[in-house]
């Protein structure tokens, strides 16, 4: 659902954007992260996460991104809900607009054959695997993998 800037502009500064993350995990328990063109986190490796559209479940929307932006048909068998999360950034696509966005985050187990098949769209320049414990990752990125550790989602 294609919302005009200037409108979106409005809502961000007035509203909370529901979005919906994919935390992905490989076999050898890396994280996979993509590289943002865009604020905010710009040029920081980040997990994919999406504007819901209105009357759309959480696992539409995973199945709908992933598909649109990343080529790649997701197995929901392999989501576990992970948390909600308050994210709020200092900026946006927008100047002088800081984003706050209400944030459902799942954890996907990634196949190794899934990620040769993935293909970058213009939000992201670059794709890699980081280990759990890489001490470069974004502080949001390190606070999700904390609550994945606790809630034994993998081990």
């Amino acid at each position: 659902m294609f919302i005009e800037p200037d409108l979106y502009k409005m809502i961000m500064e007035l509203s909370i954007i529901p979005t919906v993350d994919l935390i992905c995990i490989n076999t050898s328990n890396q994280l996979l992260l993509m590289k943002r063109n865009n604020k905010p986190l710009k040029d920081v490796y980040y997990f994919p996460w999406w504007r819901r559209n209105k009357l759309e479940s959480l696992e539409d929307a995973l199945v709908r991104k992933w598909k649109e932006e990343l080529m790649i048909d997701i197995d929901l068998s392999r989501i576990h809900y992970l948390e909600s999360y308050d994210d709020i950034f200092p900026d946006s696509i927008f100047d002088n607009v800081p984003l706050h966005c209400f944030t459902v985050s799942y954890v996907y187990f990634l196949q190794d054959d899934e990620l040769a098949h993935i293909h970058l769209d213009s939000q992201h320049s670059d794709l890699k695997l980081f280990d759990l414990d890489d001490p470069s990752l974004h502080e949001m990125v390190k606070i999700r993998i904390r609550d994945i550790l606790a809630k034994n989602i993998i081990k």
